[in-house]
């Protein structure tokens, strides 16, 4: 057991999604093992969701670039607490909080990225505070390292760690055959319930996916596939501006019968069992949390090739892999999940594969563990 510590989050979203949720879900790890932990966001909606997951929250602007006034400002709320680590999880507010995080003169500061997109390139700003005020950087695939390395030419790659997200692994291997049991009871319950209430056909096949109704999730590519695949029906699980848009696609394509917009859904596992496929066709991504919820109960995996999709999907042996990774275009999902849709067999093993790569490598507490070891370590 370490000795407790204080971590301080700082995230600049005005948007509580995946991202956030993984951090609340990191500090909520830290609290079990005793540390403190503080999250600073942006607005008071982001401060009342964190609160109500029981992690304590503060609100600390921090605006663009040229904002140096704000940076004095979140320097000394971070001041405040006297933090042993501050993680900074917003690509671009690094600037300006990692400044500030050096004006409070915080021991360590961990920033992280879960973006292929966010890379130094975009501004001499995030190059400066990557190089100077940053000691380390955690990716959550290796699909982004070479590419952050190469925008930075110089760093040194030591400072530059993958930690990859993690999620609660059901009862499983090592569970006693009783619990084991239960668990598998429990799934088909869920899915058996769930499309019963959907009105689901006995023997349709049903594909889905969980993200927030916005354009970087590319929605529109599940819902233009679906009239090249009768029999397939979509569900999607969350909330955004888009809803109403992506009502309207599918409308336009007659595909409205076979289209369920299931709103946000604060615990997606009780969903994901009644899925035979998981979609991912997002524009970009990090390591999808949702996906990897959905491979931890045995649902395997259509991604577009978005970074971490197929560092959690693709084996050596296509047997063992636990989905397939297809082009970012809505004929390319169709042929994906075409594919395994006629393949019971095949989807049977990639079931299995999931569940074990999830307890093998994105396991929660063992990624709690690594994130522990690096916000707790000594700088230098």
């Amino acid at each position: 057991m370490r000795e407790p510590q204080t971590i301080v989050v700082h995230n600049g979203s005005r948007i509580f999604g995946g991202a956030e949720r993984w951090t609340v879900r990191l500090l909520q790890g830290l609290e079990r093992r005793g540390h403190r932990t503080v999250f600073i966001c942006a607005d008071e909606a982001i401060r009342r969701e964190v609160v109500r997951h029981g992690i304590e929250a503060r609100v600390a602007h921090v605006g663009g670039q040229l904002m140096l006034p704000e940076a004095v400002r979140l320097a000394w709320v971070i001041r405040q607490y006297s933090p042993d680590a501050v993680l900074l999880s917003t690509f671009k507010k690094i600037w300006l909080a990692g400044m500030a995080a050096r004006m409070a003169r915080v021991p360590r500061v961990v920033a992280r990225i879960g973006l292929s997109t966010d890379l130094p390139r975009r501004s001499w700003t995030y190059r400066v505070a990557l190089r100077r005020w940053i000691d380390h950087v955690v990716l959550n695939s290796e699909a982004i390292r070479e590419p952050f390395l190469s925008d930075l030419p110089g760093h040194d790659p030591a400072r530059v760690s993958t930690i990859y997200n993690g999620v609660q692994v059901p009862a499983s291997e090592g569970g006693t055959p009783v619990e084991e049991g239960a668990a598998s009871l429990e799934r088909a319950a869920a899915r058996s319930e769930l499309r019963a209430t959907l009105g689901l056909p006995e023997q349709a096949f049903f594909v889905g996916t969980a993200a927030r109704l916005v354009r970087q999730k590319r929605h529109d590519r599940l819902i233009e596939a679906l009239p090249a695949l009768p029999g397939v029906y979509a569900a999607f699980i969350g909330d955004g501006d888009l809803r109403a848009d992506l009502e309207c696609r599918a409308a336009e394509l007659g595909v409205s019968d076979r289209t369920f917009f299931l709103g946000h859904h604060e615990n997606v596992s009780g969903i994901l069992p009644a899925l035979d496929l998981y979609v991912v066709a997002s524009e970009r991504e990090g390591m999808s949390n949702a996906m990897l919820e959905a491979m931890a109960v045995g649902v395997p995996v259509v991604s577009t090739c978005v970074s971490g999709a197929e560092e959690a999907l693709i084996a050596s042996s296509p047997e063992d892999s636990a989905g397939v990774v297809v082009d970012m275009t809505s004929e390319a999902v169709a042929e994906g999940i075409r594919g395994l849709m006629g393949d019971a067999y095949r989807r049977q093993r990639m079931a299995q594969a999931a569940e074990r790569v999830v307890r093998e490598r994105f396991d929660l507490e063992k990624s709690h563990d690594l994130w522990e070891k690096m916000l707790l370590r000594p700088r230098g």
